[in-house]
């Protein structure tokens, strides 16, 4: 892809190296499949270098499709200003969104207000679908996180359950907390000057909130080739 495309484009190899930054000899390999792709700003250059969609040149160095949207994001993340081109090949939402899609049961029902069983939890939503089971999503932006439950906290969402921090990741200025709850995995997003602040870890105990307004509901076949049952 990059040998053609570096053709159409007039650059010889070591005029596309300059322009990229990349070594000519690594540049070389990497035409001929003898190196791996280099690191995702270098992919960036040459995607617009070359007006190639990025995507397609992560998918085509062997990236899956789940952590090329992962790279992309965190790429916007850490960008200050987002190319005009952008939308071509960087998603507008985080990936971590299908990752908070469950099937649930409805328990009880008050016209739009919902009781649900997620996991071993159980949730308030507001649905418009009369089954009995239907999808839920919960923006990993509107999970709230704390470290103590108290009644300020108690009071802040219908919602509030305890959690364990599996896993913390650093995507530029945003962290991307896992946690596990009774049944279930659930991923947040929050600046990392507040998880910093926090002092949270993995392994640490905490309460989530959720406003009952926050999530989302759909039905199940719109959704279930992308979600699980919890």
């Amino acid at each position: 892809m990059i040998h053609l495309a570096r053709d159409n484009a007039g650059l010889s190899l070591r005029e596309l190296a300059s322009k990229t930054g990349i070594d000519f000899t690594r540049l070389s390999k990497i035409e001929h499949g003898r190196r791996p792709a280099p690191e995702l700003s270098k992919i960036r250059a040459l995607a617009d270098l070359l007006h190639l969609n990025m995507a397609d040149l992560l998918v085509a160095a062997g990236t899956s499709r789940e952590v090329m949207e992962h790279l992309l994001w965190s790429e916007r993340l850490k960008s200050r200003r987002t190319p005009r081109d952008a939308c071509s090949y960087l998603p507008a939402t985080s990936p971590f969104v299908g990752k908070n899609a469950f099937r649930v049961k409805v328990l009880t029902r008050d016209r739009a207000l919902c009781l649900v069983t997620l996991g071993r939890e159980k949730l308030v939503v507001f649905s418009f679908i009369d089954d009995e089971d239907f999808m839920i999503r919960i923006p990993p932006e509107m999970v709230m996180v704390y470290r103590r439950k108290s009644h300020a906290v108690a009071g802040s969402a219908e919602n509030m359950f305890p959690a364990e921090v599996k896993k913390v990741r650093q995507l530029g200025q945003v962290a991307n907390l896992v946690l596990s709850c009774k049944g279930f995995e659930l991923n947040t997003l929050h600046s990392q000057r507040k998880v910093i602040e926090m002092g949270l870890h993995e392994e640490e105990r905490v309460f989530v909130a959720v406003q009952a307004t926050a999530i989302q509901t759909l039905p199940i076949q719109s959704e279930e080739d992308d979600t699980y049952e919890a």
